[in-house]
């Protein structure tokens, strides 16, 4: 037996009018006056009336529990993400947009909310977004250029030196953005902007896609030589001349807006970047690489990448034994009779090609060597002593200390390599006659 159904007074006047209504004592529209609903709403309930009974009177909702305290509970749930996480000390949600921050509570916390209820809670308690918008009836003071319609058809390359990790010291991510597409397709951190950090941010774009039919960086001194008349090889950079070896094609972009796209995705990976080394305990630059090409790059694709127009690539596939050969820096050099050559104030040990000009290689990947001037044949080389006053640049001592003094800290003018008697009383004659 089913239990009876009771009704309070409210619902119980409302049902004799419904009743009155439907034996036809009274109209509708009478019934809406003494209840002050109405007329439709009179012959809803009449309606309901003939398929419930009783139940027609009674709301869904009475009963339940109040959904107010569930949204509540929520509330004081994200507050306590937002305001009380710490790692090692730091909030990591200390500068964050609402977007992000909404995106990280239902990935990483499981906590599903829409972006404006989380941008209402935050702002109730005076955080304000580092994100600030243009409105939107300003004038546009650049045209707007279509996206290419394949993948690999134009890249466009850049650098930003930003705090990535807090700390307050600046470091420099250099990449390439994929045109069609809007994703990176090769990233690499550095102290600083130098044409090591785009050989490396290239080596990962062709390795892991292949070579681009186009280039198109700003008018850096990495890219392109100031004043150059012509694009002859004795006008190009060493990249240029690199590109040239490719087959890549690369033309300078003269304004900012110009290269939009990659401005719009550096400002998207400041906002989002610092909170993922965070997140992720990642504190130098070593870390950071690893962590861009192996579980950002690839988050980043998923959350962000548009569907190029033409699903043929133009990305080339490349031989990275010839790419590795070519990707590296190169200056000439003379070695002594003692087998010992200068780099901006560096000092190196190649005994096997005393008095001979060489070419002295660097690059990330490889550290340091030497090839012979008119050789491919590979020498490794010891270093004698440094000159951090020198006119080196920084980004190029940081990687001959990780090369050859690993954890050491260098001293002005320090010696670091044991030479044998014989070949050490050779160099020092040999220095005594160029003092």
């Amino acid at each position: 037996m089913k239990n009876k159904i009771e009704l309070n007074e409210s619902q119980l006047e409302r049902k004799k009018y419904i009743l009155k209504c439907i034996s036809q004592e009274i109209t509708t529209l009478e019934a809406s006056l003494n209840l002050n609903i109405t007329q439709r709403a009179v012959q809803q309930n009449i309606v309901r009336f003939n398929k419930m009974g009783d139940r027609a009177f009674i709301h869904g909702n009475t009963g339940k529990k109040k959904i107010n305290e569930y949204f509540i509970q929520r509330k004081q749930l994200v507050l306590d993400v937002f305001l009380n996480t710490r790692i090692e000390g730091v909030n990591p949600f200390e500068n964050i947009s609402y977007a992000y921050f909404t995106e990280i509570l239902n990935e990483e916390y499981n906590i599903k909310c829409s972006e404006s209820w989380v941008k209402k809670v935050l702002k109730n308690i005076g955080y304000k977004s580092p994100n600030k918008y243009k409105s939107k009836k300003e004038d546009v003071a650049h045209l707007f250029r279509p996206p290419k319609e394949h993948i690999g058809e134009l890249v466009q390359a850049d650098g930003t030196p930003y705090d990535w990790f807090g700390d307050g010291h600046q470091y420099c991510i250099q990449g390439f953005v994929d045109d069609a597409t809007g994703i990176p397709v090769g990233l690499y951190m550095t102290k600083h902007e130098c044409l090591l950090g785009y050989m490396e941010a290239f080596r990962n774009m062709a390795a892991d896609y292949g070579l681009p039919m186009q280039m198109y960086p700003d008018r850096a001194s990495v890219f392109f030589v100031s004043n150059a008349k012509d694009k002859t090889e004795e006008h190009l950079t060493q990249f240029g001349k690199m590109m040239c070896r490719l087959g890549v094609d690369m033309f300078p972009a003269y304004t900012p807006q110009a290269k939009g796209r990659i401005e719009r995705f550096w400002k998207t990976l400041q906002g989002r970047l610092p909170v993922q080394f965070k997140l992720h305990g990642i504190k130098t630059i070593e870390e950071a690489n690893r962590f861009l090409n192996e579980v950002y790059i690839p988050k980043y694709i998923k959350r962000f990448a548009r569907k190029a127009k033409s699903e043929d690539s133009f990305f080339v596939k490349a031989n990275m034994n010839e790419i590795n050969k070519i990707l590296k820096a190169t200056f000439t050099a003379k070695v002594d009779r003692g087998g010992v050559f200068s780099l901006m104030g560096y000092r190196f040990f190649t005994p096997d090609l005393p008095n001979q000009t060489i070419h002295i290689c660097l690059n990330e990947l490889d550290g340091l060597w030497v090839t012979p001037e008119n050789s491919e044949t590979r020498y490794e080389v010891q270093l004698v002593e440094t000159d951090t006053t020198g006119t080196m640049p920084e980004v190029m001592k940081l990687l001959i200390e990780k090369v050859f003094l690993k954890n050491a800290k260098p001293r002005y003018k320090e010696v670091y390599l044991e030479i044998d008697s014989e070949k050490l009383a050779t160099f020092n004659k040999i220095k005594k006659k160029t003092a």
